[in-house]
């Protein structure tokens, strides 16, 4: 007799009431890493970066801070005053009823509002936050930050998180917060770290020092500290020029990841729930790597 294919509610309760609180996803992600050191398929040299992914959160659902209501009452209040300045806008100089009534999602004209993430949080998902790339010119939405060191020689993700957004150092302080995990719990360390202009700063650099890791980072104009010019003297060496060539095919599995496996926008919400989303992510990535080099058996 065969057995009734299972339902996909079952596997979305499992990950709610068993998987989260128990870490299963993370746990599965540094199961992947081990399996390929033990394989010796993971180089001592690296390469970290950091990407922008959406949240499952919409414009409407950013509110303001300072407000002395609980957030129910304030969504409440705003779907009221939506409703009336809506009831005002078409009723003016038509003398007819408004014909947008729907409570569920109402319509809320925030166009000419300045906001910010120092001045409004989502409702939805109070840790996602504003995000933008600053110089690209690309508008600002809803979304995390999401940061992966990798190996540089088969290109396995030796760690993966996400952050709360915080402008660049978002990035540069989760891929030290990233080293010291994957040292702590995998028992991986560096030798070397590539790495985009992003991460040429002073605090960066130090952190690397200080953790016996040379910097391969690619250099920019300004910056003065002894940590810029300690990795400018390193800009000729071919260590240096390799790690820069290989740094690159990190944007490569953010890409597939985006492309193929939901890393373009989060299904869940909450930084600890967004976060076993993207260790998922992760371990898929790996485990593709794995298959792409006959490594599975």
């Amino acid at each position: 007799m065969k057995a009734s294919a299972w339902d996909a509610s079952t596997s979305s309760q499992n990950r709610r009431r068993r998987f989260d609180k128990a870490g299963f996803m993370e746990k599965l992600f540094d199961e992947t890493v081990k399996k390929a050191m033990k394989a010796g398929l993971v180089s001592v040299h690296a390469s970290a970066d950091g990407t922008l992914v959406r949240a499952n959160a919409s414009y409407k659902s950013f509110t303001p801070i300072e407000v002395d209501l609980s957030a129910d009452a304030f969504k409440s209040s705003i779907r009221s005053g939506d409703k009336d300045s809506a009831e005002q806008e078409e009723t003016k100089g038509t003398g007819k009823p408004p014909q947008d009534q729907d409570k569920g999602n109402p319509s809320v004209d925030f166009h000419g509002q300045k906001r910010s993430n120092k001045t409004h949080r989502s409702t939805t998902d109070p840790d996602c936050r504003f995000v933008s790339k600053g110089s690209s010119g690309s508008s600002a939405y809803p979304g995390y930050t999401v940061n992966a060191i990798m190996e540089n020689r088969n290109r396995f993700l030796v760690g993966i998180d996400v952050d709360i957004f915080r402008g660049p150092a978002s990035e540069t302080e989760g891929c030290l917060t990233l080293l010291d995990r994957a040292k702590k719990k995998l028992g991986y360390k560096p030798a070397t770290l590539g790495a985009d202009k992003g991460y040429f700063s002073d605090r960066f650099l130090t952190g690397l020092f200080t953790r016996a890791i040379e910097p391969h980072v690619a250099i920019q104009d300004r910056g003065k500290a002894d940590t810029h010019k300690r990795v400018r003297m390193r800009e000729r060496g071919m260590g240096y020029q390799l790690s820069q060539r290989c740094r690159k095919k990190i944007e490569e599995l953010f890409g597939e990841g985006k492309e193929n496996h939901g890393l373009r926008r989060m299904r869940r919400r909450y930084r600890n729930r967004v976060a076993q989303e993207v260790f998922f992510i992760g371990t898929i990535l790996n485990i593709k790597r794995f298959a792409a080099i006959g490594a599975m058996g």
